[in-house]
């Protein structure tokens, strides 16, 4: 009944408040694609929401999916995926396993800066119950070449007893895992000839079944079979023939299946170290490359200590699960090497390390002749275009000297989300703090010396000459003489 309303009202729609919108069509268990693009070129990457129903003025009407960035923020259904190139612009929405109750309107909302900027996309989706597959009156072969049987003009019915090729398996899924899918099947009517076997064909959802196919033979009883060497995250489409001695059946019901994630095959590409000052180095990177990403990526792992070739040291780990793909290491000791190594995180878990790479922080004479040579490059500037400059983020990150750490989440602990915390002392403040100490402790000891030295001398020469000798009895004091009276 539902189904039913669904469709009525999509009519409806379609007929008198949708003109310019876009009618996506399938079938129970397809995966549907809805198309949605922008210039990422020109705007660079941005946030996009998917919606049930119309757009409202702001933001989506049941959010079943929201961007920020090339980073999925909100997702409704594990279903809904965006499997086209983010940071191209590609949006679109991919819905695994369709059911009836998917139909309706969707909506596509990219949030561009400014007024009344943002691109609106409607489009509408049917999706049907899958066919009934019946089977029709075949008729005999000389030939037992593996293939589809001619279209007859004329149509004959069976009798009794007359061999034809058997009807199709109906084909249902069992297990699927990252990289293999295992299937079982029932055999349809044998065709008045025993079944010699199945014939089973996967090929990838973008090719055609004429290229890519990779097909099997299994025997003729067995009902289950698996899948082996896919593609982690990728979708295949499955279909199975039977075979007696009079040729294959007509194909089964065709199974679109997306596997599930593994953890990447491939480190972060082009990994570079840049220091800033001298205590702090800025990382940079580009996710690894698409096909062996093997699912969504969720963030990056950072390690990075002080380099050693004798000896390991301790290094810290830091979670990057913001999107972002720079950090910059701050608090770092002035002159010191430091080696830093990345791995990308998706749901199955981390990817490879990338390539250890070393990296010294600044001294401070280079930190002030690197200011300095900044400020006398940005006076000239100003000067020659006699124009106010305004600095901008990016080109304050090129021509000035700062300790900020990166915009974004930064977390140490991978199952806890907080803040990084920025609270650690300053080695240049703990370094002159330790010079000082070294310099008043001899200083300091070196006086008490002295003090001592003359305290002593003094004590030495009055007791010498007989003076300020101080008379005692019982533990009091009595008198102060210049001579010891007799006891």
């Amino acid at each position: 009944m539902d189904s039913y309303i669904s469709c009525c009202w999509l009519v409806l729609y379609l007929f008198f408040g949708g003109g310019s919108t876009v009618t996506i069509q399938g079938y129970v268990g397809d995966v549907v694609t809805l198309t949605c693009k922008y210039d990422a070129r020109h705007y660079g990457t941005l946030s996009v929401c998917w919606g049930r129903g119309h757009i409202p003025n702001s933001g989506c009407g049941n959010e079943v999916l929201r961007t920020e960035g090339v980073k999925v923020t909100h997702r409704a259904s594990v279903r809904y995926n965006l499997q086209g190139d983010l940071r191209a612009g590609d949006v679109s929405l991919t819905i695994t396993q369709a059911q009836v109750k998917d139909s309706g309107l969707y909506g596509c909302r990219v949030d561009i800066p400014g007024w009344f900027n943002d691109q609106k996309h409607h489009l509408a989706l049917v999706i049907k119950p899958a066919p009934e597959t019946t089977p029709e009156p075949w008729i005999p072969r000389e030939s037992t070449t593996v293939g589809y049987p001619k279209e007859q003009t004329t149509t004959m019915q069976t009798t009794m007893g007359l061999s034809v090729p058997p009807d199709p398996p109906r084909v249902a899924i069992r297990e699927i895992s990252a990289r293999s899918i295992s299937v079982w099947w029932s055999a349809g009517i044998d065709g008045n000839t025993p079944i010699t076997g199945f014939h089973l064909e996967c090929k990838s959802q973008s090719d055609s079944w004429v290229d890519g196919v990779r097909g099997s033979n299994i025997l003729s009883w067995k009902r289950e079979t698996a899948v082996n060497d896919l593609r982690p995250f990728y979708t295949y489409n499955i279909r199975m023939f039977t075979k007696n001695d009079m040729g294959l059946s007509k194909p089964s019901n065709e199974l679109t299946i997306t596997t599930k994630e593994a953890a990447p095959d491939g480190p972060p590409q082009d990994v570079k170290l840049e220091a800033l000052s001298s205590h702090s180095i800025r990382v940079t990177w580009r996710a690894p490359e698409l096909s062996l990403q093997n699912g969504l990526i969720r963030g990056y792992q950072l390690r990075y200590g002080e380099y050693s070739p004798q000896e390991r040291l301790p290094v810290r780990v830091v979670h990057l699960m913001d999107g972002s793909e720079s950090f910059t290491m701050n608090s770092l000791q002035e002159a010191t090497k430091y080696s830093v190594t990345l791995h990308t995180i998706n749901r199955a878990g981390l990817g490879p390390s990338s390539q250890e790479l070393v990296c010294s922080t600044l001294t401070n004479d280079d930190q002030q002749h690197m200011t300095t040579t900044q400020a006398t490059t940005a006076l000239q500037t100003e000067h020659s275009t006699s124009t106010i400059a305004t600095t901008t983020s990016s080109t304050e990150t090129w021509l000035l000297v700062t300790d900020s750490p990166t915009q974004g989440q930064r977390v140490d602990d991978f199952s806890t989300t907080r803040a990084l915390s920025n609270s650690t002392t300053d080695p240049a403040l703990s370094k002159k703090s330790g010079h000082l100490v070294a310099i008043l402790v001899p200083v300091l000891v070196l006086g008490l010396l002295v003090v001592m030295a003359i305290i002593w001398q003094f004590r030495r020469t009055t007791l010498k000459k007989g003076n300020w000798k101080i008379l005692w009895k019982n533990n009091d004091f009595l008198s102060f003489g210049d001579s010891e009276p007799a006891l």
